[in-house]
């Protein structure tokens, strides 16, 4: 009777030992899975944002270094508007004189409601490019031909304009927030040098 009150009390204890055993692991399971988890979210929401980033980029570099091209060698306005945050430039790529065409006139800027990167062509609205902009995540600097700033109060002077050579150019996007502790999101950079062919 003895043995078998002893070996009930064995079996009790050993499977409390087990409970508390099995208890731990599962949190230590749960804590290294949850880790993982949010560390692959974190890096497909930087690679996707870095490579909607990497598009807009690019596609704002072709459409600036062609700006002043014209089919028929007749000179014209390159760069329409510059400012820190917008940038309007034309070509010629038919030769017919005018750059209303929508891929003749180009413009980019940052809509500060939207928190989005806009592009303009041919005069219409702006259409969005990239999303999740933070505020200064767009910035244009022009520089002449000698590498020195033109810089001025607001909008760029038509004289100043003709003497872009060189238009410096930082964007940034907030990544998705995957950080239960609500931290601020964040930030994926580029920057670029674009140099105007025929300005």
């Amino acid at each position: 009777m003895n043995r078998v009150a002893a070996s009930a009390g064995s079996s009790l204890i050993e499977l409390m030992i087990s409970t508390m055993f099995l208890t731990v692991l599962m949190a230590m399971s749960y804590t290294f899975a949850r880790a993982t988890f949010l560390s692959v979210g974190a890096q497909d929401a930087k690679s996707d944002a870095q490579e909607l980033m990497l598009m807009a980029t690019d596609l704002l570099t072709r459409d600036l270094r062609v700006a002043g091209f014209s089919a028929s060698g007749q000179p014209l306005e390159a760069v329409r508007a510059a400012t820190r945050e917008r940038v309007e430039v034309a070509a010629d790529f038919d030769g017919d004189g005018a750059t209303d065409d929508p891929d003749e006139l180009i413009a980019y800027s940052y809509s500060a409601e939207k928190h989005e990167l806009m592009r303009a062509t041919g005069g219409a609205s702006p259409q969005p490019l990239l999303p999740n902009v933070p505020p200064g995540g767009l910035q244009f600097t022009f520089f002449d031909a000698n590498g020195s700033e033109i810089s001025g109060d607001g909008a760029l002077a038509t004289e100043q304009r003709r003497r872009i050579h060189r238009i410096d150019v930082v964007l940034q996007t907030e990544l998705s927030n995957t950080d239960a502790a609500g931290r601020e999101p964040p930030v994926s950079a580029v920057s670029t040098s674009i140099c105007l062919r025929n300005q």
